[in-house]
């Protein structure tokens, strides 16, 4: 065992030993119900969320942790914003965004690392037409869907990708799609697009089937340099900032449960965490290995936010176009006092 699992098991040893809830919150039955809502089933990015009843540490906390799936994070925390959900899920981006429309939201722990696993996937029997993004002028790109008030985190990094290489927003003609492999691999194999953007596991799985062949991969030195703030924290765990003021306590568990679940995961084999998950199918299961194991840093080592990371969020928001609020501190949109944080 090397020296940083050595490490990690010792943390998540003393997170053991945590405090958890008064006794009349922590009984065997009728324990509270902590509602998150998350892009999925088994969205790579929000995997951690899963984890959590799968590892039982929503039990050891006293709490059961409901999950509800949805085609994307902005779908899913626009609900919890209605009132039916206590957090969601989301690309961080998205706060920003919302918090310049009047919203009040915070994040309080992130969940993915300092990998950026996303790729352009263009249909198979296009790659030969396809051979570089400026191809993609007049085509059609598969996406995950948002809403009438907001863009995807997703469909958000996919402009900017586009406009790096030349290619603006509006010479692609986009077409919505929900948020796990079956509605990307649909759109592709069906061919209702010509392309999709998307991220692991969706990637590897639509090229182990034979729907598509990858155009431009984002977890390159190249890549990296050349789009603008692509170091921003990807996921997070959000809630409405009245919320979160309502019921700190609430809040102090769904971000233990995170942190827990991270720690865990850093410490465990590709096997292990797809294990706990319970996949059924031998393929999917080989493939999620495999993309756990080409990117190793895809998840936060210890659900702390680093600083340097958020501060990225404005130069990509820049670099989209996307309308801000003058004046907006994008750390005010971070509660950094129940995560802790890093430079």
């Amino acid at each position: 065992m090397n020296s940083s699992r050595r490490s990690a098991l010792k943390v998540l040893a003393g997170l053991a030993t945590l405090p958890c809830l008064p006794r009349a919150w922590a009984a065997e039955s009728g324990r509270p119900v902590i509602r998150i809502n998350i892009p999925g089933p088994r969205a790579l990015a929000f995997v951690p969320v899963e984890l959590i009843p799968a590892l039982g540490i929503d039990r050891v906390l006293g709490v059961h942790l409901s999950i509800r799936y949805f085609p994307s994070g902005v779908r899913a925390f626009e609900d919890a914003l209605a009132g039916n959900a206590n957090f969601a899920a989301v690309g961080f981006s998205v706060l920003p965004v919302l918090a310049s429309k009047g919203e009040k939201v915070l994040a309080v722990v992130p969940l993915s690392g300092k990998t950026p696993p996303y790729a352009l996937v263009v249909r198979k029997d296009l790659a030969g037409k396809i051979r570089k993004v400026g191809d993609l002028k007049g085509r059609s790109i598969g996406v995950s869907a948002g809403s009438v008030a907001s863009k995807t985190y997703l469909n958000t990094l996919a402009e900017v990708v586009l406009s790096s290489y030349g290619v603006k927003p509006s010479e692609v003609r986009w077409v919505p799609n929900a948020q796990n492999i079956d509605a990307v691999y649909g759109a592709l194999a069906g061919q209702a697009v010509d392309a999709v953007f998307c991220e692991e596991p969706f990637v590897s799985e639509l090229v182990r089937r034979g729907a598509g062949r990858i155009l431009l991969d984002m977890n390159t030195p190249v890549a990296m340099a050349r789009i603008p703030g692509l170091a921003h924290p990807r996921s997070v765990v959000a809630a409405s900032a009245e919320s979160v003021r309502e019921n700190p306590q609430r809040t102090e568990l769904m971000v233990q449960m995170v942190q827990r679940t991270l720690i865990w995961m850093h410490a465990a084999t590709p096997e292990a965490i797809v294990g706990k998950l319970g996949v059924a199918n031998e393929n999917e299961r080989r493939e999620l290995i495999a993309t756990l194991a080409r990117v190793p840093d895809i998840f936060s080592s210890d659900g702390r936010f680093s600083r340097k990371q958020v501060g990225e969020t404005v130069n990509f928001l820049r670099a989209a176009s996307v309308p801000l609020s003058v004046g907006l501190d994008v750390h005010s949109l971070v509660s950094y006092q129940w995560s802790g944080y890093k430079l």
